[in-house]
């Protein structure tokens, strides 16, 4: 029985939370870009709410991402010993835990308003087909970026109640975000998606677009916090930010699969420094 129930929390990943995390700090950023007005309370039971569902939800995407690759992940060597691709789990197992997860994201969503809940359906589709982009679709980063930003959205029309540009100027930073990180993560299965034939804009794109796209985001969360009248301090601190990602980058080796995983497991630290930049550009408003 532990056995079996290991294997359901790593088909899940809640043995490694890092993907979780990705997830649930766009929904902080998008409670905070959706206050009026600063209120540390609300963004506490927010995240906290956003943070059970991120947990659960990307664990459900995570079960369907290897139903679809099941054929795929036992050829590859960094996903050979999935419990699906291994043979350890069947799919009826990952049926039960795809069903199991996604019951406890419905009991989330009975925390938000009607508009966030609509909103949240409208991108599951995108989020469980992201698999599929990887067959079809030569950049498969841009469409996990869209799905996995979607809390930007989520969090900003439950606080604001409407989208607005801030809202749309953080989720589009966000989207840029994603681009970077899972394009380096994606130097590490580069050579096994290439002889699979499978897409990844770790070779479709150019090998130092994540180094250029790190002007692109700190441009426009630079945008946000100017959309959002947030206090003048913020711009020193989305510099140093940004200096600190593209010297990380730089120093990145794109031909070495742990320097690769190395950069995307630290990569949270430059997601919550934004979302600590938003709050008190947003504290400082008052």
């Amino acid at each position: 029985m532990i056995k079996y129930l290991s294997a359901h929390l790593r088909l899940a990943r809640h043995d490694k939370p890092i993907g979780a995390l990705l997830l649930h700090i766009p929904c902080v950023w998008g409670t905070i870009l959706g206050q009026p007005t600063f209120n540390f309370q609300e963004i506490i039971w927010y995240s906290s709410v956003f943070g059970v569902g991120s947990f659960t939800m990307r664990a459900a995407g995570c079960v369907v991402n290897d139903m679809w690759d099941k054929n795929i992940d036992n050829k590859v060597e960094r996903t050979r010993q999935r419990p699906l691709a291994s043979g350890e789990l069947q799919m009826k197992d990952a049926w039960i835990s795809l069903f199991a997860h996604c019951s406890v994201g419905l009991l989330v969503l009975t925390q938000l308003n009607w508009s966030t809940i609509a909103a949240s359906f409208g991108i599951v589709p995108i989020a469980f087909l992201y698999p599929l982009a990887k067959r079809y679709f030569s950049y498969p980063q841009l469409v996990l970026g869209i799905a996995f930003n979607w809390g930007v959205v989520v969090g900003g029309l439950q606080l604001a109640g409407m989208l607005n540009p801030t809202i749309m100027l953080g989720y589009t930073a966000g989207i840029v975000n994603t681009l970077i990180y899972d394009t380096v993560y994606g130097h590490q299965d580069k050579e096994y998606d290439k002889s699979l034939g499978l897409y990844s804009t770790a070779y479709t794109l150019p090998k130092n677009t994540p180094l250029y796209l790190t002007w692109v985001f700190s441009g426009l969360i630079g945008l946000t916090c100017y959309a959002a009248s947030y206090h003048p301090g913020v711009y020193p601190l989305i510099a140093l930010n940004q200096l600190d990602m593209y010297l990380r980058l730089k120093a990145t080796d794109f031909d070495n699969p742990e320097s690769c995983g190395k950069f995307f497991r630290d990569f949270k630290w430059f997601q919550v420094t934004i979302a600590l930049i938003f709050g008190a550009g947003s504290y400082m408003k008052q």
